[in-house]
């Protein structure tokens, strides 16, 4: 039985063959690519003797005495190193040695010319005899840089062609399967119509076999409304629609609808957006989200999302028969959006209630639809505190500012037995806020706040206001001390005395125990560095802002043994933490956030309510309502009559460049 060549061997023939094509078309004759001819100053008799001994070389080698020429050429280039045609011999020996297949060799002289002649009008011919050689041996990535910086330079579209073909070859070699399509999209733009079918096959076929999600949303959204857009966005759809991903799939049905209307396969896909909507109205309830899954606030829609998802998972992976779905819909950031969505959530699919939205002033906007329609709304990220003074089918699984300060504090006078406090915030709502809910907690527990003083959310540079601080301070409790003595300078012979009018050198000792800083990891890191400047080593406090890798961004060692509270530690040790990590990587290949953990405990306490037979907003409110020491994922929770969820804060502390849970404050 006769064998067929494997896929390497075959993508090796292709690459030998358009480089011949390429050395063919680009090597033939002495015409630089691209250049134009400059007049030059009558030759010297010894460059007359060169010129002729090439020129002999050039016959010799048309003739088929190849090794005769070369023989000449290498003579010349010895003899004649300073000649203004060595170029020229370096180009035409390459040629000659690529016909004898002699590469390496070939390859060789081609970068001499490249490297001694920079300014060489022949570097072109030479650059492409270089990438034929190279990609006939199989030095794929020698090659690339090359045929990248010729593809930039050229100007001619058959040379270009045959560069992105060559380019083509290289990257599927590579396994690089996005700058393959993207390299193949160019080449089709360059060709006539009736020559692109095949590289619409190659395309097409790369698109379906190879792409995953990721790459699939950046073929979609670099080309809208062209291929291979309707490719990718339809490959999306079949991976989502056997994922059984719902929404994900209504999604790139709906951009795929709207980007291509005439498309031969419209009606199949407005199909299955029709047999989708049925079969979430048939179930006997559903939950909405109502989220930013696009626009500037996407991250944190796809996290709260993701969190919703793993619940759903867990409970209908212990109850199969569960019949209550998920209808997500996109605000895409957007105040009128989120109106407009909200309005088809609540007439078009009546959910008995909403994960969402994310933002304090978004809960404003639905409070009154809430009400209106009895549907309970569970924001996961809101910082709005009472929210049942808005609607009484609000409620809030978000952090809550002043129960978490409350128990940093507490652990701060507690524990540490720290007794005076400074601030430095943000100047803006959130910096406000947590200053006022810390200062009130520090005075409550006996503790004195010695100095506040506040920044502009873009300043860089916060010497002022620790300078200022460090004044308040020296005029309260604060000290400038004579530095000790070190202990190897104890026997030394006394120092001179000082001259008159010399100033003695002293150093700050602050008089307060730490210094509260709630805001944004990265700023919390930049202020810790020019504290250890201005005033000495004094505990660091902050916020859930800081449980980011970003705290470690700019000054590793300022941030050592700070300590901030949060919600939710992704390294807990606590197994139901571990257990909702392990899920949630499972599914989508990074640890969880805390929007992630809130929106997963506010959708758990929906799907428990419904369970139990809250299946009403009604009821689902009056269930929430009584939620006591529900399972949370660090302790128990319990719903405030104010709308907001009370449960236990995780403390968290720098040691040696890490986060590490310090306790909870159980």
């Amino acid at each position: 039985m006769a064998r067929f060549p494997s896929q390497s061997v075959r993508r090796a023939g292709r690459l030998c063959a358009i480089a011949t094509l390429a050395a063919g078309l680009l090597l033939t004759g002495g015409a630089p690519l691209d250049a134009k001819p400059k007049p030059r100053p009558a030759p010297s008799k010894a460059e007359e003797e060169v010129k002729a001994q090439i020129d002999k070389a050039s016959g010799l080698a048309e003739a088929g005495s190849a090794d005769a020429a070369v023989e000449i050429l290498q003579k010349v280039i010895a003899a004649s190193p300073q000649s203004e045609h060595i170029p020229e011999a370096y180009l035409l020996i390459g040629k000659v040695l690529s016909g004898q297949k002699n590469y390496e060799e070939a390859g060789a002289y081609y970068r001499r010319l490249l490297e001694e002649y920079p300014a060489s009008d022949l570097r072109p011919q030479a650059r492409l005899g270089l990438i034929s050689a190279l990609l006939t041996t199989g030095q794929l990535n020698a090659a690339l840089p090359l045929l990248l910086e010729a593809k930039g330079q050229t100007t001619d579209p058959a040379v270009k062609r045959i560069l992105l073909q060559q380019l083509e070859e290289v990257y599927l070699a590579n396994q690089d399967y996005v700058r393959m399509v993207e390299t193949a999209v160019e080449a089709r733009a360059l060709v006539p119509e009736q020559e692109r079918r095949p590289i619409e096959q190659r395309i097409v076929e790369t698109v379906k076999s190879r792409l995953g999600e990721k790459d699939l949303r950046h073929f979609a959204d670099k080309y809208p409304r062209t291929f291979p857009s309707d490719i990718a966005l339809l490959r999306l759809i079949e991976l989502y629609g056997s994922a059984g991903e719902d929404f994900k799939l209504a999604r790139a049905a709906r951009d795929f609808l709207t980007q291509f209307p005439l498309h031969e396969q419209a009606a199949a896909v407005d199909a299955i957006l029709t047999t989708q909507r049925k079969k979430l109205k048939s179930m006997a309830y559903r939950i909405g989200a109502l989220l930013p899954l696009s626009g500037a606030l996407s991250p944190y829609g796809t996290d709260v999302l993701n969190g919703i998802q793993i619940a759903f998972a867990e409970v209908t992976e212990a109850i199969p028969q569960l019949a209550v779905g998920l209808v997500v819909k996109d605000t895409k950031s957007d105040t009128q959006v989120l109106t407009s969505e909200l309005d088809d959530l609540l007439n078009e699919y009546q959910p008995t209630a909403v994960i969402g939205p994310l933002l304090s002033r978004e809960v404003k906007t639905v409070a009154a639809a809430a009400d209106a329609y009895e549907v309970v709304f569970i924001t996961p990220t809101a910082t709005l505190p009472e929210v049942q003074l808005l609607g009484q089918y609000l409620f809030n699984t978000a952090v809550n500012s002043r129960a978490l300060v409350r128990d940093l504090a507490t652990y701060a006078t507690g524990p540490l037995g720290w007794k005076r406090f400074c601030i430095l915030a943000p100047r803006d709502q959130y910096g406000a806020e947590m200053t006022q809910a810390f200062a009130e907690e520090i005075n409550r527990l006996g503790g004195e706040i010695i100095a506040v003083d506040t920044y502009k959310p873009d300043d860089n540079d916060f010497g002022p206001p620790i300078k200022r601080i460090k004044e308040a301070d020296l005029k309260r409790y604060g000290k400038l001390e004579v530095p000790p003595t070190p202990p190897h300078k104890m026997e030394a012979p006394p120092t001179p005395p000082q001259k008159k009018g010399a100033k003695e050198t002293k150093i700050y000792v602050p008089g307060f125990d730490a210094i509260f800083l709630p805001g944004e990891a990265q700023k919390v890191s930049l202020i810790a560095g020019q504290i250890r400047f201005y005033a000495a080593k004094v505990g660091l406090l902050g916020t859930n802002g800081m449980d980011t890798p970003e705290l470690f961004s700019i000054d590793a060692r300022a941030v050592e043994e700070a300590i901030f509270a949060d919600s939710f530690f992704v390294d807990s040790p606590d197994p139901a933490v571990r257990n909702f990590v392990e899920q949630y990587r499972k599914h989508f290949q990074q640890p969880p956030t805390a929007f992630a953990a809130q929106a997963y405990e506010a959708t758990k306490l929906v799907l428990d309510g419904i369970l139990k037979g809250a299946t009403t907003g009604r009821a689902l409110r009056e269930s929430l309502k009584n939620v006591k020491n529900a399972p949370g994922l660090i302790g128990p929770l319990t719903m405030n009559p104010a709308g907001y969820l009370e449960r236990r804060y995780v403390l968290i502390q720098v040691k040696n460049g890490r986060l590490v849970p310090l306790m909870d404050m159980r």
